[in-house]
């Protein structure tokens, strides 16, 4: 973003209709003549999106993307235009508002009076011309940091059209190769683009850009400014469960996209208050997809389209985990062979009257809003482990602690958290819980 946009920004109103442009009537994302601005297979995140709250998404520059990618990642053709200009004589960037003059740019004129917009690219990263022909698909930058930039990547809009400016008012579109949310890119969201490339791509060197000192006031006022924690469209990122005490830049996005409810019933279930703090990405795990929390872990169930607490101690337990959690004084489950014909609501009581033997935890059970939801059945009678009487259930651990201890004190009873668990003891993949940085809501 450079003076001129702020200046766009500032005092130039938004007059446009908000109908997403894909097909004449706004109609179906699929039917959209754009698509991701970089080759097919590939997939970049969303650092930030449209009218972004403390960035720089705002008035002219509304419904702009940012795409996080390495400097001198192949870019190509959103969409058939002609080049309506270019810069790329620019090898300096940094994160300061003046510094927007130095960003180089490609500008393509679509022929119905919208113009899409790459900036921050690479010094000598433009391989097309102005008054040149290009269709979708083909090579035509390679992106870099240069002008007013944080960091590498590709701030790409589709604009009015503008004869004699890179900068003019930005326009709602849509992706027809993003799926879900009418095709519109969200923030803290992976993208894999569906644009086939034709044709081969000119090579040139890759030339980092020369960082400048930057100046962080440039931006808005953060509303969210100490916070671990903060909305996103369809969701909202944690930074608590990032594995540094929410220290940093790096947490865990939790969304309903692609038609899973993840962050739905996150809210359902009381927030991360009873499920823990986030401390994976999605992942597919037993073909389901799959997002383990501290306490607990989600499963999406697309037969029926529910979200599931999963069954995590029972899948340690099938997974041959049951030594490596008698270390941590997590005892074995009992057989269910007893629960063998008999109906539901017997099953249920045959496995509360597992706690009998100690009435405390048997009412820190009883009492807990849908413990079967929550904890699973109970699978082992109370055991004691020394400085901790312990009753394992399916989803859960209940320790009733008989000393004094830094986290608990003795009387106390407290909730083994099963996500951690299965961290520790890798029953998911380790990639799974690599947090993503945190987006510019």
């Amino acid at each position: 973003m450079n003076v001129a946009l702020a200046f766009l920004a500032v005092f130039l109103p938004s007059l446009f209709s908000e109908t997403l442009l894909g097909s004449p009537s706004g109609g179906p994302y699929n039917d959209s003549p754009f698509y991701l601005p970089w080759p097919a297979g590939v997939t970049y995140r969303v650092i930030q999106g449209n009218s972004s709250v403390t960035g720089d998404h705002y008035g002219a520059e509304a419904y702009a993307w940012d795409f996080s990618m390495p400097e001198g990642s192949l870019l190509l053709a959103p969409r058939d235009g002609v080049v309506l200009m270019a810069k790329s004589d620019s090898n300096s960037g940094g994160y300061n508002f003046y510094n927007g003059y130095l960003a180089n740019y490609l500008v393509i004129d679509h022929g119905d009076g919208t113009q899409s917009l790459f900036l921050h690219l690479m010094y000598d990263g433009v391989l097309v011309h102005p008054g040149q022909r290009v269709v979708r698909g083909q090579p035509v930058a390679y992106s870099g940091t240069t002008g007013f930039s944080g960091g590498p990547h590709l701030h790409f809009a589709v604009e009015r059209y503008g004869l004699y400016d890179r900068v003019t008012p930005s326009v709602p579109i849509a992706f027809a190769d993003v799926p879900f949310w009418d095709g519109m890119p969200l923030i803290g969201r992976k993208y894999t683009s569906g644009n086939m490339q034709t044709g081969a791509a000119e090579s040139r060197p890759l030339v980092a850009a020369q960082r400048l000192p930057s100046n962080p006031g440039s931006l808005r006022s953060n509303p969210f400014a100490g916070r671990l924690d903060f909305p996103v469209p369809h969701g909202h990122f944690y930074l608590q469960g990032n594995g540094q005490g929410g220290k940093g830049r790096l947490g865990f996005l939790v969304a309903d996209d692609d038609n899973i409810p993840f962050s739905t019933t996150l809210a359902a279930l009381g927030g991360p208050g009873v499920a823990g703090y986030p401390i994976s990405q999605r992942v597919v795990f037993d073909g389901r997809v799959t997002q383990v929390f501290q306490k607990l872990v989600l499963q999406y169930h697309d037969e029926d389209g529910s979200v599931q607490v999963l069954n995590t101690l029972d899948l340690m337990h099938d997974q041959g985990l049951d030594s490596a959690l008698q270390a941590l004084l997590i005892p074995p489950p009992l057989s269910t062979d007893a629960d063998a014909g008999l109906s539901w609501s017997d099953v249920v009581a045959r496995h509360d009257a597992l706690l009998a033997a100690n009435p405390t935890l048997q009412a820190a059970y009883a009492t807990t809003p849908d413990a079967v939801t929550m904890y699973g059945l109970p699978m082992t009678v109370p055991v004691d482990e020394g400085s901790v009487i312990v009753v394992r259930c399916q989803r859960a651990v209940l320790q009733l602690w008989t000393s004094d201890t830094p986290w608990a004190k003795a009387g106390d009873v407290t909730v083994a958290n099963a996500g951690d668990l299965a961290k520790q003891l890798v029953l998911f993949p380790a990639s799974a819980f690599t947090p993503d940085p945190q987006p510019i809501p």
